[in-house]
């Protein structure tokens, strides 16, 4: 349309234009109303998904970090070393070459064996976050909660 240059084809360009931004921006109003209603929904029944769904509009797009340095300290910039030193560093983090033993754990800590107190016991269940994956002993903080103060102080040998 506009190759051919003349005032009528540039007019006609910009209506089309314009019309085709007008229609986009109702589209995209007409979306965030429907988004806006599931997401009302979802306050209701899954609060949780709600403001899981606020916190990442509100990052918005997060970039990526493309360098890390080497172990001596050099900036790896290309993808292929920076993966290289991530496996490194992951194979030296998942597969020591030397466990520690128990015995060496338990010569570290020298101080004699401080009993847990029921003031903290009750404090740690307080400050447990339910609704959290389960580390790696497979136990939710909402099994803890469950057991109570007087469960938990049994399971440690206390009760």
């Amino acid at each position: 349309m506009l190759s051919l240059g003349t005032p009528d084809a540039v007019a006609r360009y910009r209506r089309a234009r314009r019309a085709a931004a007008s229609t986009a921006a109702e589209a995209k109003q007409r979306v965030w109303e429907k988004f806006g209603e599931a997401t009302e929904k979802d306050f209701r029944s899954a609060p949780k998904l709600f403001w899981k769904t606020v916190r990442h509009l509100r990052r918005g797009k997060q970039g990526t970090i493309k360098a890390v340095y080497s172990k001596d300290g050099t900036l790896l910039t290309s993808t292929d070393r920076v993966l290289g030193r991530w496996k490194e560093h992951f194979e030296e983090l998942l597969n020591p070459t030397t466990p520690p033993s128990m015995l060496e754990a338990e010569l570290k800590y020298e101080g004699g064996s401080i009993p847990i107190s029921r003031g903290e016991v009750t404090e740690v269940v307080k400050q447990l976050h339910s609704g959290k994956a389960p580390g790696v002993d497979e136990i939710r903080p909402e099994m803890l909660k469950a057991l109570g103060v007087e469960g938990l102080l049994n399971m440690v040998g206390h009760g």
